[in-house]
């Protein structure tokens, strides 16, 4: 049996993560690394390989080593194939337009940095798995959103509903994000959404009920997101705070804000700074629900299948076993 389990997704980035994937190969032969590799060809086909490898490999006498090769929605992929995240050591080499989970984690951009790393380990590193649960599933669908809608949800970035998770659905549907990536302009296609969105979304009322039974009401809402780390939509720092091994989720809300004033605001998430405005609400728990008045698209980690009006969130700490030596 291998020691290492790849599963690779050729096209993260736009094609650069086949690339990725030729330079770890030709480090993994160099030094004779016991290894096998799956490619994913399709939306929902890294979920499928994971479950499989672990159904042929694991044997009961402790976890497998599997390794992502992929952006932050690929990881988010490989998550919803494990049913038992006791059996699974994940490593990861971040390959994607985005990296939130790397740069929360200050994963190295050499590849060949990483994949030392994981090699290297001898104990993973634990930390916390969020879970999602629609408690409503909207009408809406995605692209990505065809057939069936799991009901429940595993991430290890974020979990958002409105505007962040519009950008995304949007972002997913977009013809001009391959082309971006290839000439390194991927951000402007967030940018060009993010802009359109917040100046002609529907705000609705909405009521956050923590874990301790307190509800609190927002109105015009923008955004609900839970984080487990600090960065997501590529670099925002919506919880400055947030860190993956805490057992705690920091949730971001922003709410009863102008367009204009939100066009002001949000860039500052950019170094956190966003927390001053009283808009911007910051909250530490293990568990929480969003209801609002009318259905608003969710995502977990980037990825966005359907709309909801009712989310339950909640933490699972310390189960993801991490091929990791350094610390954040």
């Amino acid at each position: 049996m291998a020691k290492y389990h790849f599963i690779c997704n050729p096209a993260s980035r736009s094609g650069l993560g086949i690339k990725v994937w030729n330079s770890v190969e030709g480090y993994l032969k160099e030094n004779a690394v016991e290894y096998d590799v799956s490619f994913s060809k399709k939306q929902g086909h890294v979920a499928e390989l994971v479950g499989e490898a672990i159904d042929k490999y694991h044997t009961g006498d402790g976890p497998i080593n599997m390794i992502i090769l992929g952006g932050d929605g690929t990881l988010d992929e490989a998550l919803q194939g494990i049913s038992d995240f006791s059996k699974v050591n994940i490593g990861y080499i971040p390959t994607g337009s985005g990296n939130d989970f790397a740069r929360s984690l200050a994963y190295s951009a050499d590849p060949i940095e990483n994949l030392k790393d994981i090699l290297a380990v001898k104990e993973p590193l634990l930390y916390d798995l969020g879970k999602l649960e629609y408690l409503t599933i909207g009408d809406e669908r995605s692209q990505i959103g065809n057939g069936d809608i799991a009901k429940v949800r595993y991430f290890d970035v974020s979990c958002g509903i409105g505007f962040d998770a519009a950008i995304c659905e949007r972002a997913l549907a977009s013809r001009s994000k391959d082309f971006l990536n290839r000439i390194g302009l991927g951000k402007l296609i967030y940018v060009l959404i993010s802009l359109k969105i917040i100046l002609g979304s529907k705000t609705p009322n909405a009521v956050l009920t923590l874990d301790n039974g307190e509800k609190i009401e927002f109105k015009k809402l923008r955004f609900v997101v839970g984080m487990n780390t600090c960065y997501e939509g590529g670099g925002y720092k919506f919880a400055p705070e947030a860190v993956p091994d805490d057992g705690f989720l920091d949730i971001c809300v922003i709410n009863n804000i102008s367009s204009l004033s939100a066009l002001g605001v949000i860039p500052t998430a950019s170094k956190g700074t966003h927390v001053t405005n009283k808009h911007v609400k910051i909250y530490h728990v293990k568990s929480y629900e969003v209801k609002t008045d009318i259905p608003m698209w969710v995502h977990t980690d980037g990825e966005v299948y359907t709309t909801s009006d009712h989310i339950r969130v909640s933490v699972v700490p310390g189960v993801l076993r991490f091929l990791r030596n350094r610390q954040a």
